[in-house]
């Protein structure tokens, strides 16, 4: 049987390690590595380790929708803005195309770091190359380009409220339970 002290220093170092994680995943978010996975994951494992005593499967459920729905917007928002700033759908499809290449190339010539330049970089790119193969003018073009990369912008931020929701809330619930 465990001592007072010895599961006191358990949970201590269960939680300092899940703060690690949290911290991993909301740095990963930004870097477009499913850091919403990682946190999601992480809920996982504290739902299973504390037998869902702390929080139930229906918040499970609402933050699993939440993580889908932050990479449902990631993947479509670059082109949907880029539409409203007067991309056609060579630009669209640029958009979503050029964020794919240029996070993979990113991530080849500079892991990580690359991997984010990479695809706010490509989005915008490929939102002006789709437009320029479809024989748009410079100036639509330009704005294309220019809505490519603000709708990749909103999508990472939206993406890291998301995380940061679910991180304090987890904070909340595995550090301070019943308070």
């Amino acid at each position: 049987m465990w001592s007072e002290i010895g599961m006191t220093a358990l949970r201590i170092v269960g939680l300092v390690l899940l703060d690690a994680v949290l911290l991993a995943g909301l740095l990963a978010i930004p870097l477009g590595l499913g850091g919403n996975f990682i946190l999601l994951g992480a809920v996982v494992v504290v739902g299973i380790v504390t037998r869902f005593t702390l929080f139930s499967w229906v918040a499970l459920l609402v933050l699993a929708a939440l993580t889908a729905a932050g990479e449902v917007l990631e993947a479509l928002l670059g082109s949907l803005v880029a539409r409203r700033y007067g991309a056609t759908g060579w630009g669209m499809g640029g958009a979503f195309a050029g964020g794919l290449a240029g996070a993979a190339i990113g991530s080849v010539i500079f892991p990580l770091v690359g991997t984010l330049i990479g695809s706010f970089a490509g989005t915008a790119l490929g939102a002006v190359l789709g437009e320029r193969l479809g024989g748009t003018d410079e100036d639509r073009t330009a704005r294309a380009g220019w809505g490519a990369f603000l709708g990749r912008s909103l999508a990472s931020a939206i993406k890291l409220a998301i995380g940061f929701g679910m991180t304090v809330w987890l904070v909340r619930v595995t550090h301070f339970p019943g308070g």
